[in-house]
């Protein structure tokens, strides 16, 4: 079984596209895993992470980056490829009471769903690179 966790890192150099996103965020964060062979190296296909719900508003040398704004904040993430990790990148700029309202509540939150959704598709990918095999 495949238990491997997310550790914390900074923007990898490839995090281009959201470094851009956002001018003066209020908080970023960065989860990193250890590819394995026969994983995806495209960061659509990682987009799953998010479940889905965010489309790719932009790609360009391996990464791939979602608008995941909400609840008035401006929040941009990206699946982050290079030769041997995939990283998920946050960025989040709040904009007035309301924002930082909501954001209060759900930075406590965020470090636990993005590791968590971020192993479970590290995961699953995985396990179809052995099936594939």
């Amino acid at each position: 079984m495949i238990k491997e966790r997310p550790v914390v890192v900074g923007f990898p150099e490839g995090a281009r596209l959201i470094r851009a996103a956002l001018d003066g965020p209020d908080y970023q964060d960065a989860y990193a895993m250890e590819l394995r062979p026969g994983m995806p190296r495209d960061p659509a296909a990682w987009t799953g992470v998010l479940r889905d719900a965010f489309p790719i508003a932009a790609q360009q040398d391996g990464e791939a980056l979602m608008d995941v704004s909400t609840a008035g904040l401006d929040a941009w993430a990206s699946i982050v490829i290079d030769d041997k990790h995939v990283t998920l990148c946050s960025s989040v700029k709040t904009n007035g009471r309301r924002s930082r309202l909501y954001w209060s509540v759900a930075r406590r939150l965020h470090p636990f769903m993005a590791r968590t959704m971020m192993a479970r598709t590290h995961r699953k990918l995985a396990l179809a690179a052995q099936k594939a095999t």
